[in-house]
């Protein structure tokens, strides 16, 4: 509370007593203020005014000292909070004091600052960021997407926040109370704050004198369009930090202490603006006048330091190109002059290096040209305000066979190896969780040491795939039996392992038909055989592709207590059944988090068998009945699909439990005459 800050600092001094107890003790315990009576009410000779008077001036006066940020920030808090008792002092009748003194009692608590802004902290981190696809978004996401630096954000805004004030109340509360604390300078960050008299004045039009959401969208949402454009921006450079790493990861792609210190600097310039504007005039119109070409000039000198947000990084565009070209001239074997002994040491060298940029410096060990070498640097480093893509073809589509290899691969290992490829340790429970699982799995007593061979699993990074058996929550075939690896071949002699993935060669994609008069005419005939070849060149690139992968040998490493990020999966073992599993949210329920497979009836799969029959389960599918006992509980139970009969699917829910139970000993008759 900023009283017990306040007073910490003034224990001691004159000004202690302003800070002690509640507002009504306060009251009683004023002296005759010392200071000047800035602020002088008409009924200045009721006791409790005169009280009021005297906490007024004194706070008044400890606004206009040199005191600490934080105190300051405190202070301020502090008048507001009396701000509209004061007003409605200035407005009351002798006999309505007493009730203006209840109806509007000082409460700091209530002040409108950073503190109380509306939290909308979980909804910045579905802002677009990093790229231009913007899915269909919340209102509120969408106008802090607009305040982003970013190019062409400004459009229509005036249009967009008036319709989304009018028809959602979060973004109406939002922008409310964003422009109230911005106009006040009620962040901590701001060096310039309105003076207590025009405070006063602009709290009573909107606070003490709430104007309705209609007057609101009239006099402010519907115009202003630079003002709320920057009020926004304020609200950014304050709520990033709470997230600190997104804040880190923002300072590093964005100039964003720039855009910091440019937003700080032209809201304080708008509030000095305000401050004489509202000493001269009682019109809202006239308060912000100048503030909105003010604001339009400062935006067109940031146009250097905003950003063009791109659908890929740098990185995945130069693979992208790359890949296109040779599909273009219909390249079989995309490794020709560049050995594959130096796609192994790139890797290598890769690995070596910390997790931040593409070290395209690299490329002069590998014989390319010093000119190709700076085009690629210069537009690496400004790729942010422009995409090059144009440039970059062309740079790409003019270099030798050996340099068009060399730059792709460079980008392809830091791509793989620092974005497609990564790996997270988890808490302890969940190693602990997947050790008892594991050793089940391999049928390991709990006291037996796991031995080296446990948790291993293969990728192939010639077609990026992962070799154990997944299970899925959503796969309608699910491997909870399976154990091993997934296509992999295994050498005789050296007992490595490859990659035994083989592409399909049939083309499965729908063509619309062609009439054969077409191709007699001769219309269609060239286009035939551009899609002919393009579909021999696919063949053959499979065949390639098949043949490069039966000679890569598969990286191995051991997936325990790990979170492990495969291109667009993230791998880990089940904590229940010990299977390689995809992470997912949708994952997690009573049981934790789990395959969603293994304990899909309740009860780990191991465990689980026909109530009828007795069979475990396998991979047949189950359906899970409701029974009731001679008292009244409802228990479930697992049937297999040899004993769901028909007789059971048409029973009402639930069935007896002493039917099941003949129908059990018939069943166990049958299997068993004699016994």
């Amino acid at each position: 509370m900023p009283e017990e800050q306040l007073l910490q600092y003034f224990s001691g001094t004159d000004y202690e007593w302003l800070f002690i107890g509640s507002f009504w003790d306060r009251l009683q315990t004023s002296a005759v203020s010392q200071h000047a009576k800035k602020w002088s009410p008409g009924l200045k000779t009721h006791p409790w005014v005169s009280s009021l008077m005297t906490i007024v001036n004194t706070t008044i006066h400890l606004m206009e000292q040199d005191l600490p940020d934080d105190i300051m920030f405190c202070i301020y808090i502090y008048y507001d909070a009396h701000v509209p008792l004061m007003c409605a002092v200035e407005d009351a009748q002798e006999e309505h004091i007493k009730a203006s003194f209840h109806k509007y009692q000082p409460k700091t608590q209530n002040v409108l600052q950073e503190g109380n802004l509306p939290d909308i902290i979980n909804y910045q981190l579905q802002c677009s960021f990093w790229n231009e696809n913007k899915p269909k978004m919340k209102p509120i996401v969408h106008l802090m997407c607009k305040a982003l630096p970013q190019r062409c954000q400004i459009r229509n805004l005036r249009e967009i926040i008036a319709n989304y004030c009018q028809t959602d109340d979060l973004v109406h509360h939002f922008m409310r109370s964003a422009l109230l604390c911005s106009l006040l300078g009620m962040y901590k960050h701001c060096k310039t704050r309105l003076n207590w008299k025009s405070r006063k004045q602009v709290l009573r039009r909107f606070v003490y004198l709430k104007p309705n959401r209609m007057q609101m969208q009239e006099w402010l949402f519907a115009m202003y369009q630079h003002l709320l454009f920057y009020i926004i921006k304020e609200f950014l450079t304050f709520s990033m930090g709470m997230i600190p790493a997104l804040y880190d990861e923002l300072c590093r792609t964005y100039k964003w202490h720039t855009f910091e210190r440019t937003v700080h600097a032209a809201m304080d310039n708008v509030r000095a603006s305000i401050q004489t504007n509202v000493l001269r005039s009682n019109v809202i119109a006239e308060w912000l006048g100048n503030v909105e070409s003010t604001l339009m000039q400062v935006n067109k000198q940031q146009l250097g330091n905003l950003f063009r947000p791109q659908r890929q990084t740098f990185t995945q565009t130069v693979i992208q190109i790359c890949n296109r070209i040779d599909e273009t001239q219909m390249q079989v074997n995309p490794h020709i002059a560049f050995p594959m002994e130096y796609i192994h040491l790139l890797r290598k060298m890769v690995q070596r290096v910390p997790r931040g940029k593409v070290r395209i410096d690299w490329l002069k060990y590998f014989n390319v040209k010093e000119t190709t070498i700076d085009a690629l640097q210069n537009m690496y480093e400004h790729y942010q305000q422009n995409t090059y893509r144009s440039d970059l073809r062309k740079l790409v589509q003019n270099s030798s066979r050996n340099d068009f290899e060399c730059i792709r691969e460079l980008f392809a290992a830091f791509q793989q190896n620092h974005h497609d490829i990564r790996v997270f340790m988890l808490p302890k429970h969940f190693y602990d969780a997947q050790c008892v699982a594991l050793r089940r799995r391999y049928g390991l007593k709990p006291e037996d040491e796991l031995e080296p061979h446990v948790g291993e699993v293969f990728v192939c990074l010639s077609c990026n795939t992962f070799k154990g058996f997944i299970i899925k929550k959503t796969s309608k075939c699910n491997n909870l039996f399976a154990n091993g690896h997934h296509k992999i071949i295994v050498d005789d002699e050296t007992l490595k392992c490859y990659c035994g993935r083989r592409c399909e060669k049939t083309d499965t994609k729908k063509r619309k038909r062609i009439a054969v008069e077409a191709f007699l005419e001769g219309v269609e005939l060239e286009e035939h055989r551009k899609r002919r070849a393009k579909k021999d060149w696919k063949t053959h690139r499979k065949t390639m592709q098949n043949e490069l992968c039966a000679k890569t040998e598969c990286v191995k490493f051991n997936m325990l207590g790990c979170l492990f990020q495969f291109y667009e999966n993230l791998y880990l073992f089940c904590p229940s059944c010990g299977n390689p599993t995809v992470f997912h949210s949708s994952q997690y329920d009573e049981n934790g988090f789990t395959c969603g497979q293994c304990l899909k009836e309740g009860t780990l799969y191991t465990n689980i068998c026909c109530f009828m029959c007795n069979t475990f389960r396998g991979k047949d599918s189950w359906t899970t009945i409701t029974s009731i006992d001679q008292d009244k509980k409802v228990k479930s139970l697992p049937i297999c699909n040899g004993c769901y009969k028909p007789w059971l699917r048409q029973y009402e829910m639930p069935i007896p439990m002493e039917v099941l139970e003949q129908q059990r000993k018939k069943s166990a008759q049958r299997k068993n005459p004699k016994a």
